[in-house]
């Protein structure tokens, strides 16, 4: 079963009995995470978690007023590497105790992390001036961090910014197994890119180790690789603007930034621009994925007018128009060293996210800086594996609250100062 409601309050409510008057568990069942099926009493589900966050195991409700809380997800087609990576990991999660098939971010987190942070559930007393969010800002190292994040003028911009900064940081101390930030050295590219540099994961686990985040709207969220590189984007698809202005005109502003053919998909989505815009905006999420993998940085123009993407199937296993999978054509090539896992992100007001895995050749580094880190690039030109690597499984982002992203050593300390454990 797959957990798709609670996303607006952090997961779902988990107890101790079947009947609805045991005692709640203190954590919450944590949204797009996989439990199994030890019993079903009507729509009372006694599960074991097998992916995502929460209590190992409990009763939760299928449904509340209607609305699903659980679906089903039947694994039956899963791609036999896929299947290999996952008795891997079971089979190390048994060695170690079995901690790290529940575990999201930290220690037993692994090297593949997709994870999603809504900010709008996240309201810390006295905003970016109170102890909450200067305690969060202390925890970034770099100076120059810590200041761009205080540049920003809204208060939602100076979340985004902040919490894009500890995602970055979670992720390279979970890869790292890490239980504070202080040992890590985060750079960028001149394109912008932040990476981990130093010091970096084993190289026979994770030889190209690297981190994505993206931001829009409600989310930060963040994708990271052990071998392929990693791009990210979240899309709000909502026709607004900041102002709440609809827009539009995106068909004439953005004319040239997509392919004609991509402009066909885009119009086939039916007369309603509300439908047509958010096809647009999962084109692209898709092109700014492939440019963030890459490095391009900001005035992309070209690499993004290059980009094609012009099929998706759905993915088995997910519900209708949630899930899919896409590749890419660049200047009229399919580039099949790449590939394109689309989701859409819980909750009522909609948005996307774009997975983009890719080749190393593809890195856009003018220092060298970040190529440095990538120790095994010659693993893009075994077909096979790399095959295997962008076919294993891409999961849609685990939501977290702001607590997950704070270090094991820091969380006494945050949670004085009024944050959540």
């Amino acid at each position: 079963w797959e957990v798709v409601g609670g996303a607006d309050k952090g997961g779902i409510l988990v107890r101790s009995g079947k009947e609805l008057g045991s005692a709640a568990l203190e954590a919450r069942l944590s949204t797009g995470a996989l439990v199994a099926q030890e019993e079903l009493v009507g729509e009372r589900l006694h599960y074991r978690l097998v992916t995502g966050s929460g209590p190992s195991e409990g009763w939760v409700s299928l449904k509340i007023t209607g609305k699903d809380l659980l679906v089903p997800k039947h694994l039956a087609s899963t791609p036999s590497s896929a299947v290999q990576l996952a008795a891997a990991q079971e089979e190390e999660d048994e060695v170690g105790g079995g901690a790290g098939a529940a575990c999201v971010v930290g220690q037993d987190a692994g090297y593949c992390l997709r994870l999603a942070v809504n900010i709008d559930e996240w309201v810390p007393s006295g905003e970016a001036e109170g102890p909450e969010f200067q305690f969060l800002l202390q925890l970034i190292r770099e100076d120059g961090d810590r200041e761009q994040v205080m540049r920003y003028k809204q208060w939602e911009d100076k979340k985004r910014a902040l919490i894009a900064r500890l995602l970055v940081r979670s992720a390279s101390a979970s890869a790292l197994r890490h239980t504070n930030f202080k040992g890590l050295t985060i750079k960028r590219t001149k394109g912008k890119k932040p990476f981990l540099a130093s010091p970096l994961p084993p190289v026979d686990d994770a030889p190209n180790w690297n981190v994505n985040v993206s931001h829009d709207g409600s989310w930060v969220v963040c994708a990271s690789e052990p071998v392929c590189m990693a791009g990210i984007d979240v899309a709000d698809t909502r026709r607004a603007d900041r102002r709440g202005k609809p827009i539009d005109d995106f068909q004439k502003r953005f004319q040239t930034q997509l392919s004609a053919r991509e402009w066909q998909l885009v119009n086939g989505a039916g007369k309603e621009m509300d439908d047509q815009y958010e096809v647009f905006s999962r084109l692209w999420a898709a092109k700014e994925a492939y440019v963030k993998a890459r490095g391009d940085g900001l005035g992309a123009f070209d690499s993004l007018s290059a980009c094609e993407f012009l099929s998706w199937k759905p993915l088995p296993d997910f519900p209708q128009n949630q899930a899919y999978d896409g590749g890419v054509v660049v200047s009229g090539k399919p580039e099949t060293a790449w590939r394109f896992v689309q989701h859409r992100m819980p909750g009522e007001k909609p948005h996307w996210t774009t997975v983009a895995r890719g080749p190393l050749s593809c890195v856009v580094d003018a220092n060298g800086e970040f190529k440095a880190t990538l120790r095994r690039p010659e693993l893009e030109r075994a077909a096979e594996g790399w095959q295997a690597a962008l076919l294993a499984p891409s999961p849609p982002c685990a939501v977290v609250l702001v607590g997950a992203l704070v270090p094991s050593e820091d969380m006494d300390g945050y949670v004085k100062v009024g944050g959540a454990r």
